[in-house]
């Protein structure tokens, strides 16, 4: 199964426990089932258009918008609520965040968090390769920055 409704790297979801898993997938499902139904829905009107002879009219177009527009909310409120249980779900052990010399507070938006390791990372390290170097080894970055990790692993990467 292809997962498209979060953006995590393998080695986040290796983190992720059995529950937080089922969670995704059932989100995944959820995603696949409207995509689906939107499908269906659009196919549908335009074989009712062509049957009345009004399919080369701008209603086609309208009728696509529309129900596009409703599939993108009803998949955003889905990963919105993913991303929500996920981060309110993660159980930090003391003793590997105590052990990282940056700011660990899962209270904090994951914009924050993501600034906080950013910044610590580009304040610690000015060689570009170390600094990679040693996000690349760092585990509690994996789970706590969640989706902006892969963005912050590439930003990192491009300057190693």
């Amino acid at each position: 199964m292809k997962i498209d409704i979060i953006s995590y790297t393998d080695a986040q979801y290796a983190t992720l426990t059995h529950e937080q898993l089922l969670q995704v997938k059932s989100a995944q499902l959820k995603k696949n089932r409207l995509l689906l139904k939107l499908e269906e829905d659009m196919q549908a009107e335009k074989n009712r258009l062509v049957k009345n002879g009004v399919f080369l009219s701008r209603i086609w177009e309208l009728y696509c918008k529309k129900l596009t527009e409703e599939y993108n909310v009803e998949v955003e409120n889905i990963r919105d609520s993913l991303l929500f249980y996920l981060r309110f779900s993660v159980k930090p052990d003391d003793a590997q965040t105590n052990s990282v010399p940056y700011v660990v507070d899962y209270s904090l938006t994951m914009e924050e968090r993501f600034h906080i390791v950013k910044n610590y990372y580009e304040a610690t390290y000015e060689d570009g390769g170390e600094r990679f170097a040693t996000f690349k080894k760092d585990a509690v970055a994996v789970s706590y920055l969640g989706e902006l990790y892969a963005p912050l692993y590439d930003y990192f990467l491009e300057f190693a």
